[in-house]
């Protein structure tokens, strides 16, 4: 319905999704897989590509979505590392900063293409914990690819109203990204 076709149950009018993310943080959390499975079923035969990814808690393993995780085929992952001990701010803390488990994980997954970003909130109150200092957040990017370089793939934002609203802090952080990714020849998304 939402990634293509015709129903007068449209919401969005003639808007068309390009993929599906998984942001299940309560709840019944079996039949994930199956749903991809079915999804991506249904993908094959578009004449588009369609991506679907997730976005489960730096907790690792996520309790809603670890299992899904393990077993399906993800195109990227968005680690929410905030409003948890886990978050960006702990990274010299090995008892509450777990990336490596997180790139192990993207690494098993069978698309072998698969990129982990590292979800940080835009705004100081945008989540509970895990807002930083531009330098510092540039400092703890710069560590995390130079050690996991195969699997990181960038930085996701939460949420787009305090992005909107902390313009100076999320352009400082894309100008820096893309001078780092240059001259590394690699990408980021913001």
């Amino acid at each position: 319905m939402f990634l293509g076709g015709s129903s007068k149950y449209r919401p969005y009018d003639d808007a068309v999704l390009d993929g599906v993310d998984l942001d299940i943080e309560s709840g019944e959390h079996t039949g994930y897989p199956a749903f991809i499975n079915q999804l991506r079923t249904h993908f094959s035969a578009a004449p588009k590509q369609y991506l679907i990814s997730a976005t489960p808690q730096c907790v690792y393993p996520d309790a809603n979505l670890g299992s899904t995780l393990s077993s399906s085929w993800m195109d990227s992952t968005y680690v929410q590392f905030y409003n948890n001990p886990c978050n960006l701010a702990n990274i010299n803390n090995r008892w509450n900063f777990d990336y490596a488990s997180w790139d192990t994980l993207t690494k098993a997954n069978a698309n072998t293409n698969s990129r982990m970003y590292v979800g940080l909130p835009a705004g100081t109150g945008a989540a509970g914990n895990g807002y930083l200092d531009l330098p510092t957040l540039q400092a703890n990017l710069m560590t995390l690819y130079t050690n996991y370089s195969t699997t990181f793939g960038g930085v996701m934002l939460w949420d787009a109203s305090w992005y909107s609203n902390n313009k100076p802090y999320v352009l400082g952080l894309a100008n820096w990204q893309c001078n780092f990714h240059k001259h590394h020849h690699t990408y980021a998304i913001l």
